[in-house]
């Protein structure tokens, strides 16, 4: 009897498996920041090769100046989470524009984040671990 259960048990489970499989955005979502995707080094670097030389995605590195100069990732352009104008200078940005966020380790990423959807931002990733799981992952950077 027991083997009888087992076997209608894993009937069910393949049923309930393949009549509602769990794609990969539904996953992507609940590793989100708040409702923006973290995107591994490899899907982000993925990313930037499909929207190379696209005036409608931006690279967005929210760290300090001094980072920024000293090492970032090609075709970024910085906006100072730790700035008291960050709010500000983001609000200015198009919203109607995508855009992949990254930090060092990706804490002020994910302040960043909440303040792009707080103004109304919709289409935004995060490269989950920042630059630094970028580098670990053998992904150049430039000065």
């Amino acid at each position: 009897m027991p083997e009888v259960k087992k076997i209608l048990f894993m009937a069910w489970f393949a049923a309930v498996t393949f009549a509602f499989p769990v794609s990969p955005s539904v996953l992507r979502a609940q590793e989100a920041i708040g409702e923006y995707p973290n995107l591994s080094p490899s899907e982000a670097r993925e990313l930037l090769g499909k929207r190379s030389g696209d005036s409608r995605f931006v690279l967005l590195d929210v760290r300090t100046a001094k980072e920024f100069s000293e090492e970032r990732i090609e075709g970024a352009v910085m906006v100072d989470y730790l700035s008291p104008s960050f709010r500000g200078e983001v609000a200015k940005l198009d919203r109607s524009k995508s855009y992949l966020l990254y930090c060092r380790t990706g804490h002020r990423t994910e302040g960043a984040a909440k303040v792009m959807r707080e103004l109304g931002f919709r289409n935004v990733s995060v490269i989950a671990g920042g630059i630094t799981k970028w580098k670990e992952g053998g992904f150049p950077t430039t000065r």
